[in-house]
């Protein structure tokens, strides 16, 4: 007797094309994952990944988007590199 699963399989999966590699550096990869992939929506801002990745965007020193400074209101595009830096201390 052939039996139907009681489970639907989930209608979204994992799309490459909406993918942005989050680099966090310094005090902000302790306790976290310091690389990750994530699935992204087109127009969202980096400030927006920050939060998601649990930082708070006012201890956001510097943020680069394949390696070119940008703010934490910029736009992220797809299929990018996105990186966090806490603010430089010194002593």
């Amino acid at each position: 007797m052939f039996r139907t699963p009681s489970w639907m399989p989930c209608s979204t999966s994992f799309d490459p094309a909406m993918a942005v590699e989050v680099e966090l550096f310094g005090q902000f990869s302790v306790g976290r994952q310091p690389r990750q992939v994530l699935e992204v929506t087109k127009g969202i801002t980096a400030k927006e990944i920050a939060i998601r990745v649990g930082l708070n965007p006012t201890e956001v020193g510097l943020v680069s988007i394949d390696g070119v400074l940008c703010e934490l209101e910029a736009e992220v595009p797809v299929n990018c590199r996105l990186c966090f830096f806490p603010p430089m201390t010194g002593g």
